[in-house]
């Protein structure tokens, strides 16, 4: 413990009771925190959080949006709309709310621009503040959950809390380092992906489009405890990742018991579908999966997939019967050795004309 602690100095400075709360204060001494450091963590109220709270941060604040744009050559406005954009709060012009880590960051961010351009970069910031706020909040829901002594409200112990708060947070940059690792596999996964369904130059692909979900699945979310809707839910999406990865596919977006594939082959996009609705581990559990297929020229934007074939294949879902896979009739046209039974025409929200579609679920799969 430092020498120079002053409890007495420390109240004065507004650090409320600090005689009454020595052993969360000695535990920051001890970890190297100034007296100036507890005082700013007090008035945010967050001194039982301090000890983790600096882990996470990107570095100590020193830019304000003025003067990191100073340093970036660029206007305030662009600064800001970047941080907007990467679903961080803007905070007022001289306050300093970035660190040089930060600064460095949103260089990066130019130097993409200066390569693909301006909507292209503005749509990567999109994307990947979507990403890391949808991260940051699984992590915090998991870490919640399994370690609850990081809650006030539970331990009613702050120094208690502290401890159990740093012993988390240290997993903060080992995270990161996960994060660079999966991102470089995924690059190359990626990679792989497009160069089967690209054309041309440029964002239009060909390729297949699938969605499937769990039939009734409103109904069971009201039969199950929270801890039980977890494992269905993280059940569902590794069985879906593992058939989907499994028969060539990528997996677009989860959406709560939905999920988004796409697949550069029809046979492949269909044989991941059949191999969902036919899994064993859905059966055991007692859920039917359902499917809508379609195939055919999309527009592949910032992670996403756009345009006629998307919206059907989603519609067709909806029209499925448990355990039927829907698909439209170009996917049919592609794979007519395929047992499969017309269907319609059907009425499906958002399209003027009746839809023929076909049942590619009839029977057994074709060898």
């Amino acid at each position: 413990m430092s020498d120079s602690l002053d409890f007495e100095a420390l109240e004065a400075a507004g650090v409320a009771n600090a005689r009454e709360r020595a052993d969360l204060i000695k535990y920051l001494d001890d970890l190297g925190f100034t007296a100036d450091e507890m005082v700013e963590a007090e008035l945010r109220g967050r001194l039982f959080g301090l000890a983790g709270d600096v882990l996470s941060w990107s570095g100590r604040p020193t830019y304000t949006f003025e003067t990191a744009a100073s340093e970036l050559g660029i206007a305030a406005e662009d600064v800001a709309r970047a941080w907007t954009l990467l679903g961080l709060t803007a905070a007022g012009p001289d306050i300093p709310v970035l660190s040089q880590a930060d600064v460095d960051a949103l260089a990066t961010w130019l130097g993409l621009k200066a390569v693909v351009g301006q909507d292209g970069a503005l749509g990567l910031l999109r994307v990947l503040g979507a990403a890391m706020a949808r991260l940051a909040e699984a992590e915090s829901t998991m870490i919640r959950s399994g370690t609850p002594d990081i809650q006030m409200t539970h331990t009613h112990d702050e120094l208690a809390t502290a401890q159990a708060y740093r012993s988390v947070a240290e997993f903060v940059p080992r995270i990161g380092a996960l994060i660079d690792i999966v991102h470089r596999h995924h690059l190359t996964s990626a990679r792989t992906h497009f160069e089967g369904v690209l054309r041309d130059t440029s964002a239009s692909v060909v390729c297949g489009v699938g969605f499937a979900d769990l039939s009734g699945f409103t109904a069971l979310t009201q039969a199950l405890t929270p801890a039980q809707l977890s494992h269905l839910l993280n059940e569902f999406a590794g069985t879906v990742s593992d058939v989907v990865h499994a028969d060539g596919g990528r997996v677009v977006k989860f959406i709560g018991d939905e999920v988004m594939w796409v697949s550069s082959a029809p046979e492949a996009l269909l044989r991941a579908a059949v191999d969902l609705v036919e899994h064993p581990k859905a059966r055991e559990e007692g859920l039917q999966v359902r499917a809508g297929l379609a195939f055919g020229t999309v527009v592949a934007i910032n992670g996403d997939y756009f345009g006629n074939p998307v919206n059907l294949a989603a519609r067709l879902v909806a029209a499925a019967a448990p355990e039927q896979v829907l698909a439209t009739s170009e996917l049919h046209d592609e794979l007519p050795d395929w047992p499969a039974v017309a269907q319609g025409p059907l009425t499906l929200k958002g399209f003027a004309e009746p839809v023929i579609a076909f049942d590619l679920h009839p029977g057994t799969l074709p060898s």
